[in-house]
């Protein structure tokens, strides 16, 4: 044969072990697919050793690359001390001739204003969050005066020059007090402008309402005949009601690294942004919309970033503000924020008040639930507002076959920090609540918690479950989960132990609780672009709209794309976290990525595969239909080769394909931009958590002794960072039981402004985590994979909760609040023996 790559084997006798796409095999042995492996993170190395660049390491504008070579201007803020205030005046004349002064700017020396965009949906124009605060200042921290300066010292110390003269006005804290509207926070149009025309109709302080649920009788499979239908108060009239009112504190996300932001324009007029982020693409679409620039003239780019936990979801009037003060001055300027800003003005999680009621039979058999929220939006209503009827709403049964649900919930603005995202967002609340008010049902009926969840739960044979409230389950086992987690646990010796302890009255009593979950994903957009590119070595780059705040995209993206290429896994670079790398990117939030960026990753590297065949058969001068793919490699390493058919000794490679295709008039061939949307098909990951805890009845202290866990996932791509993101999850739901809670008092001051009074639970509070993996393929996205990052946290808040009243219950305990303090649980255990 006079073909050029005549003689090139193929080694070994090989049998198919698995598919990259139609066209590509696997034929050898030694080949394993990368997917389902445990590998290291490439970016590991970096962080531990201290090598990783984040936006604060950057100290001019050589290091940021874009935006010329002056050094960064710095920006400090004269922020309110009061929660809620009007500002009579401000005097700047000091702090204008302060040394290094650049700029002293107020909400009245600029015409940019807040925009629709930065506010809740259903939301009014008045409600959005202004760069500086515009006569009204609406909580503690709230940035009032932007200063900028040479330095960061300067910056701080002309802010005390600035005298802002205050008329303190009555503060709401209280959600209760909120929808009293008694004292109405926006009365007035600000200088927004919105999407809508007009106002949104009278003030009130509640910014968003929200219905959902129904009987239809069709949904449900498990109902017990004599429950009447409708929606009126005979669907309660089963044979016990149970009744709680559940209240979720607010949380810190509490990342390592705060809000931390560089940004300037370049000589184009263009915007460049660097800063810690989750969603680089929809940060530039609010700088965009907000300073009316065609969105492919804004660039931002988060580098590595020091976690985010959905703190870094929605953006504050700091950030915002950033681009206007450097358009000011005429360079760069730089903003890192102090942790003690970050306690008084970071945007929260959490903040839930559920009124439930809960209708079954005296058998176990819930017949009935109503939930009623009242959600706190904070001082400016964003993404919180909206949470109750995105994320809460379709799966407010819980995992469980309800023939009647009924949710309602009203978003309230106050006079704290705004409530954004916290991992589980929407979710993790509600299930808290929830699985807590399962276990006061068992209790008043004397049935075991686990039998009556048995007894509830959407059956594996049931899955895809359409719940009453309109989601669709995928498919997963719930009831075996849990009886596997009870069999891990060795549930029945522990409640003998515990019933050994209560008979001899010892000092430290045990407690067992459990928890079912799932939770809704991917709800924040069900989109997310990627692109795949073949290098002209052979190898290939992956871009994604994503971002990764130690969620291990590299190696997860990598493998993925390795399994379809037929590639060697270190051939292969992913790029994401900036919005030159994608034209679209909604970013690491609600669980989301793997199901949408990954397959976006799969799907484009088959097209790729089958493009790369095309050009093969021009090479090896055949017929496209006669050319196949297959996958072999020399010590496990794989490599793509094209071949004809029945012919696997003459074949080229990627770096033939691409050395062809370099040659052509057609050099994008093999790259491919692909965009995968889930539509309405949000998987739902599950599980059941059980821990075990002491709690010393004469001090309230609580020691959690075992933590077990069985969590569906779906499809585990990397094993080890599936469990990363559970260990993390689960270490963050604990931490609410045992203390996190950002406090405030009547008048709207901050209690917990560092981590001597915010308690975040430390290493020594934790046993290791007992993770059991239970793999139910997803049918909803071609990888079968569902999300995983805030699993353990919707589980193991209320599995440590129901733990501590389980140690106390006997004494009459029947709630406590979170979070569970040693004073709370004692205080509980003497007004129970007092009464």
């Amino acid at each position: 044969m006079n073909n050029p790559f005549f003689g090139r084997f193929v080694p070994g006798a090989a049998r198919v072990i698995g598919h990259l796409a139609s066209t590509v095999q696997y034929r050898s042995r030694m080949v394993e697919r990368y997917v389902g492996r445990s590998m290291g993170r490439p970016e590991d190395p970096s962080f531990l050793r201290g090598m990783s660049r984040y936006v604060a390491n950057l100290r001019s504008e050589r290091d940021d690359g874009r935006t010329g070579a002056a050094p960064f201007a710095h920006v400090a803020f004269v922020r309110s001390p009061f929660a809620h205030a009007q500002i009579v005046d401000i005097d700047v004349a000091e702090a204008k001739v302060a040394p290094g002064v650049l700029a002293v700017v107020t909400a009245t020396d600029h015409d940019v204003v807040p925009l629709g965009a930065l506010v809740a949906e259903s939301a009014t124009p008045r409600h959005a969050m202004p760069l500086l605060a515009e006569g009204t200042a609406r909580y503690v921290g709230e940035p009032v005066v932007a200063v900028v300066a040479e330095t960061e010292a300067q910056a701080v110390d002309a802010t005390e020059q600035v005298i802002v003269d205050w008329e303190p006005l009555d503060a709401v804290i209280d959600v209760n007090d909120a929808l009293e509207d008694n004292v109405v926070l926006f009365t007035a149009t600000s200088r927004a402008r919105s999407r809508r025309d007009d106002d949104g109709g009278p003030a009130t302080n509640v910014v968003e309402e929200h219905e959902a649920g129904h009987d239809d009788g069709g949904p449900a499979t498990n109902v017990v005949e004599e429950h009447e239908a409708g929606h009126d108060e005979s669907c309660f009239s089963g044979r016990v009601d149970v009744q709680q009112r559940f209240w979720n504190p607010r949380q810190l996300p509490a990342p390592i690294e705060p809000y931390v932001e560089v940004c300037g324009w370049d000589a184009a007029g263009h915007l460049h942004v660097q800063t810690s982020t989750q969603r680089p693409h929809g940060f530039r679409d609010q700088l965009a919309s907000l300073y009316e620039l065609d969105p492919a003239h804004v660039h931002v780019t988060a580098p590595a970033v020091g976690g985010g936990f959905g703190g870094k979801v929605s953006r504050t009037s700091e950030e915002h503000v950033l681009p206007l003060l450097s358009r000011i001055v005429g360079r760069p300027v730089r903003w890192v924020q102090t942790r003690n800003e970050y306690f008084v003005g970071a945007t929260h999680g959490r903040g839930e008040q559920i009124d439930f009621r809960l209708s079954g039979t005296d058998d176990g058999r819930i017949i009935a639930l109503r939930g009623d929220m009242v959600k706190d939006s904070g001082a400016y209503p964003g993404v919180g507002a909206t949470l109750p009827s995105r994320y809460t709403a379709p799966g407010a049964s819980g995992p469980y076959d309800i023939a009647h649900v009924e949710f309602s919930a009203r978003s309230v603005v106050t006079n704290a920090p705004s409530i954004s995202a916290f991992r589980g967002a929407g979710r993790a609340p509600y299930i808290a609540a929830l699985e807590r008010l399962i276990d006061m049902y068992a209790a008043r009926i004397g049935m075991d918690p686990a039998d009556v969840r048995r007894r509830n739960l959407v059956r594996r044979e049931q899955m895809p479950f359409l719940s009453v409230t309109g989601a669709t389950y995928d498919e997963a086992d719930y009831v075996g989960d849990l009886d596997r987690a009870l069999h891990e646990v060795g549930y029945d010796e522990l409640r003998r132990e515990q019933a050994k302890r209560r008979e001899s009255a010892a000092g430290w009593q045990l407690g067992i609780g459990m928890a079912a979950y799932h939770h809704q994903t991917v709800g924040a957009g069900g989109s997310e672009e990627a692109r795949v590119e073949i290098t002209p070595s052979g190898g290939a780059m992956v871009f994604t709209g994503s971002t990764s705040q130690g969620h291990g995209h590299d190696v997860t993206w990598a493998q993925i794309a390795a399994d379809e290429l037929g590639m060697p896994i270190d051939q292969i670079s992913v790029h994401e976290g900036s919005t030159s790398h994608t034209a679209t990117g909604v970013g690491a939030v609600g669980s989301r990525s793997l199901q949408t960026a990954g397959v976006a990753i799969m799907t484009a590297s088959g097209v790729l595969v089958e493009r790369a065949r095309q050009v093969a058969a021009r090479l090896l001068e055949a017929a496209p239909e006669d050319v196949v793919c297959t996958v072999d490699g020399d010590g496990g390493e794989p490599a793509a080769h094209f071949h004809v058919v029945g012919v696997p000794s003459v074949w080229v490679g990627w770096v033939d394909v691409a050395a062809e295709v370099a040659r052509s008039d057609a050099p994008d061939e093999l790259v491919c931009g692909e965009t995968h949307n889930v539509g309405d098909q949000t998987s739902f990951p599950s599980g059941s958590h059980v821990a075990v805890v002491e709690v010393d009845i004469e001090t309230g202290f609580v020691r959690l002794i075992r933590f077990v866990g069985v969590d569906d996932v779906g499809n585990r791509v990397n094993p080890m960072v599936v469990e990363g993101q559970l260990h993390g999850g689960i270490a963050s739901g604990l931490s609410q039981v045992f203390g996190e809670e950002m406090r405030y008092d009547g008048d709207g001051n901050p209690l917990t402004t560092n981590f001597a009074d915010y308690l975040i639970a430390t290493a020594d509070q934790l046993p290791m985590f007992e993770l059991h993996p239970s793999v139910t393929s997803t049918s909803f996205n071609a990888l079968g994979s569902k999300g995983v990052g805030e699993s353990g946290t919707v589980g193991a808040t209320p599995a440590l909760h129901n733990a501590v009243i389980d140690a106390v219950s006997h004494l009459g305990v029947e709630h406590i609040e979170l979070p569970c303090t040693p004073m709370r649980v004692w205080q509980a255990i003497n007004d129970a023996g007092a009464k």
